[in-house]
């Protein structure tokens, strides 16, 4: 077997190796001082993990870098919609941005009064999910073509309550980011072109219970060339220009989110990662007097999440070796879905030796993997695994393939850890069905 790696890929200071005894090189995994093994005893595998201290510390980073203008960070639920982050998150000053009406409930379970700082975005609102969000009193609709315009326009009208809009333009700004993630060029399906965008503003000023109040843009996820975030500001900037010219009374502009993450290795300082992003956001805006309304979701809580899993089976075919884990694709999509790549390291470690190996889940599809060819520490049947950065995107994107019930999730809290979503059983996933 070779030699690990020096290096620590852990996610500090929240999610860090302790030593086990003072005399040894054995170290067990933490979060926030909490070891993960103990929480595996209580609670068992697969299983989510998240630091409140890493949620609260990003919220605070964001609230520093943008304090020189009026803002407002919109959450983005659909990166982790388990009420307990959303309250999390509220309780520090957030706000959400959502995409869909069943989004948009979760945030009034969680709090009723937190829709009036809810942006719904999304490409495809239907009636019923425009009559919540007037009826729950949002603060901007994100409009995404012409005939969401004219049926949000009917709708308000039965109601006879505003509608606050805003137009989400589509710049043509590459994110360079993957594909299935990227959102601002014109052969993708959200937004519209800008000379589009004046039409529909004008549309709008027209119907009576529309309020035009901003200009939004959100160009794709998990972007690391912050450039790409001032290429799109500076022609939101040109156009908000324009419309109050024409009369427009634009107050906010919605810059949307999609700040990435570091997923390999050593995760970089993330004080000057979002140092970085804000001066690539507002250096266009300067002057412009606006509200700003911005959408992180990953940044927040990516880092914050880990996933805990136990090898139940080791496998060799010819040469190639195999670890069969408990968790599955249903649990965390993102390897078999975009081929992400997410850290994997012992939950307890006692030897600098590894091995390679794919690791890979019960589920019946080849695709159903976490690592392939990865340099992993030298694991025995029964060890624990934690699968680093799934804070984001992973839960939420959960499912019950092969009738598999989703994990239980618990949140790290000091020297607490309390279940926030209870793993799900059998009968849970068949109660809504008849036979």
């Amino acid at each position: 077997m070779k030699r690990a790696r020096k290096s620590e890929v852990v996610r500090a200071p929240s999610i860090a190796y302790r030593r086990m005894t003072r005399n040894t090189a054995s170290a067990e995994l933490v979060c926030d001082g909490i070891p993960l093994a103990q929480l595996v005893e209580r609670y068992g595998t697969p299983l989510y993990v998240y630091s409140s201290e890493m949620i609260r510390a990003r919220m605070k980073a964001f609230a520093r870098a943008f304090r020189s203008i009026p803002h407002t960070l919109c959450y983005s639920v659909k990166a982790n919609s388990t009420l307990a982050i959303l309250q999390l998150v509220e309780r520090v000053g957030a706000g959400f941005d959502v995409v869909s009406g069943g989004e948009l409930e979760r945030v009034g379970r969680m709090k009723k009064t937190a829709a009036r700082n809810v942006v719904f975005s999304c490409v495809g609102k239907t009636v019923p999910e425009m009559e919540l969000a007037l009826k729950s009193g949002i603060l901007l609709f994100n409009i995404e073509s012409a005939s969401e315009l004219g049926a949000l326009a009917a709708t308000s009208a039965r109601l006879r309550k505003i509608a606050p809009v805003a137009v989400r333009v589509n710049p043509d700004v590459s994110a360079k980011t993957h594909p299935y993630i990227s959102t601002g060029l014109q052969k993708h399906k959200f937004g519209v072109p800008i000379p589009e965008a004046r039409e529909l503003y004008a549309e709008a000023a027209r119907q009576p219970y529309l309020k035009v109040s901003g200009v939004s843009v959100h160009i794709g996820s998990q972007i690391s060339d912050v450039s790409s975030f001032a290429d799109a500001l500076t022609r939101v900037v040109d156009l908000v220009r324009d419309l109050r010219r024409l009369g427009h009374d634009i107050r906010y502009v919605d810059a949307g989110g999609g700040l990435g993450i570091s997923y390999e290795g050593t995760q970089a300082d993330f004080q000057e990662q979002i140092l970085a992003y804000a001066n690539a956001v507002l250096r266009p805006l300067k002057d412009l007097d606006v509200h700003l309304l911005l959408e992180p979701g990953r940044s927040i809580v990516g880092a914050a999440g880990v996933l805990l899993t136990r090898v139940i089976y080791k496998k060799t075919n010819n040469s190639k070796r195999f670890l069969i884990v408990d968790a599955g694709m249903n649990d965390l999509l993102r390897p078999a879905l975009y081929s992400a790549h997410h850290e994997i390291v012992a939950v307890q470690r006692s030897s600098s030796a590894i091995e390679v190996a794919d690791v890979v889940g019960p589920v019946c599809e080849t695709g159903d993997f976490f690592a392939r060819g990865r340099e992993l520490p030298a694991t025995r049947e029964g060890d624990l695994l934690a699968i680093l950065d799934a804070g984001a995107y992973g839960s939420a994107l959960g499912s019950n393939y092969n009738t598999r019930g989703r994990p239980a999730e618990v949140l790290v809290d000091g020297k607490q850890a309390r279940v926030i979503r209870k793993r799900e059983m059998f009968h849970d996933q068949v109660r809504l069905e008849r036979l």
